[in-house]
């Protein structure tokens, strides 16, 4: 191996492996990335055995071809400490990495590329495009209501449901839960549903981007899901589980209160300063056209705010984990929020009011 690159093209899929590759492992090679060149390309391939991702990055010049397996973190700490706009010559000598700039030299030691593990191919049954930005947005008004390293392990991640030509995203946590759907009439005749684990979520959260209009090649195996951007190649595992019914987990409130999202936001922000630092609760108390929200904390400090909102209903108090509140009205993005209340001991149905097609579902705390 010998070759040429630029810095920056180098760094950035190194940066994305890095977050991938495991810095405590059991097995050295898997805090490797292996370098391959292969058809004018370079590519990387980070793992930690349930996520793959392979950067390619361009070759300024090639004089042999190589494979070779390095240390992850050092490579990617060499490229970002040197300056900007160079050139690095990587070769392969005596079983070593050489990395050369004008005025920086760098020996890295290696591993052979057999030992180097690669993730079981797949045959993929269902193959679909999708534009990265409405990827990307799935993810992005559902990925807070995953469950972290919960018992109910089908629930440490994102279930997608595909059927007549709609793609369901769903994220439940066991305390609230988020769904948003999209249409797309180029799918209506796929059907498949799949659990994401929740590690994968946010890698491809990280690499999906809005400005790129090349669409994303999105591939789903039984075991496997796949997607090729123009960039990467990103595989990952799925979480073997039946997703429990989540429709049986959606209220139908019929206490409506319609109230100005950002005040509404701004109004749980401060109140949440003085909420307790464990429990993080704050209590409704919804009257005709008006929501109290109050916090307390273990100082005997109290915050209040009175909102205004479109209520008509009868009196009721109810408390609900303030920072999952401000999760949902973060994510929604219309002016305006609906509530649909069913009592004190059920949870709260939050809809954009807009014709987006989320909703939002928090369970009540006891205070």
């Amino acid at each position: 191996m010998d070759i040429t690159v630029k810095r920056e093209t180098l760094l950035k899929p190194l940066q994305a492996i890095s977050s991938i590759v495991e810095k405590k492992q059991t097995m050295p090679i898997l805090s490797n990335v292996l370098l391959v060149v292969q058809d004018g390309k370079l590519l990387l391939t980070g793992t930690d055995l349930e996520i793959e991702l392979i950067g390619f990055v361009p070759i300024e010049s090639l004089s042999t071809t190589g494979e070779i397996t390095v240390s992850a973190r050092k490579l990617f700490d060499i490229c970002r400490a040197l300056p900007e706009g160079i050139l690095l010559r990587l070769s392969l000598e005596n079983n070593s990495l050489i990395i050369r700039t004008q005025d920086s030299y760098f020996i890295l030691n290696t591993l052979p590329t057999q030992d180097f593990p690669n993730l079981e191919t797949s045959d993929y049954a269902t193959t679909l495009t999708f534009q990265p930005s409405l990827l990307k947005k799935l993810f992005t008004q559902t990925y807070f209501a995953m469950g972290q390293q919960d018992v109910r392990h089908y629930l440490n991640g994102t279930f997608f449901e595909i059927a007549n030509g709609t793609i369901k995203c769903i994220a439940a946590d066991g305390h609230r839960l988020a769904l948003t759907s999209v249409q797309n009439e180029k799918i209506k005749d796929i059907t498949a549903r799949m659990i994401v684990p929740r590690k994968s979520v946010l890698e491809l959260m990280r690499l999906l981007s809005d400005e790129d209009n090349a669409e994303v090649i999105v591939q789903i195996s039984d075991g496997r899901l796949r997607i090729t951007t123009s960039d990467y190649t990103f595989t990952t595992k799925l979480i073997h589980a039946q997703y429990p019914d989540y429709n049986r987990l959606i209220p139908r409130g019929t206490l409506i209160a319609m109230g100005d999202r950002e005040i509404i936001k701004q109004a749980l922000t401060r109140a949440s300063i003085l909420s307790n630092e464990k429990y993080r609760g704050v209590r409704f108390q919804l009257e005709p056209n008006k929501l109290k929200i109050t916090a307390n904390n273990a100082d005997q400090e109290q915050a209040e705010e009175v909102v205004s909102l479109d209520y008509s209903g009868t009196n009721m108090e109810i408390g609900f984990n303030v920072p999952y509140l401000l999760d949902v009205v973060s994510a929604i993005a219309s002016a305006t929020i609906r509530c649909a209340f069913t009592d004190s001991n059920s949870g709260v149905l939050i809809e954009s009011t807009d014709d987006d097609e989320s909703l939002y579902v928090v369970m009540p705390m006891r205070l």
